[in-house]
């Protein structure tokens, strides 16, 4: 079973930078600019937990797929 980062839209103030995007180790998040919503590739994403850790409201969360 492998864990994948998701994100929670309604959470997600959108507004700013992502500040998650700088600590995923693979690059998985991205952002068109700094009022868009972040984009999670899951085919890149190891599921290590890092975005959901420092997401300050907890719009990143992990879930686990079969």
């Amino acid at each position: 079973m492998k864990k994948l980062a998701k994100l929670d839209l309604n959470r997600c103030p959108q507004n700013h930078g992502c500040p998650s995007i700088r600590v995923c180790p693979v690059g998985a998040i991205t952002q068109k600019n700094r009022r868009s919503a972040p984009v999670i590739d899951e085919a890149l994403c190891i599921g290590c937990g890092k975005c959901a850790m420092f997401c300050p409201r907890k719009a990143i969360f992990m879930v686990k797929e079969d």
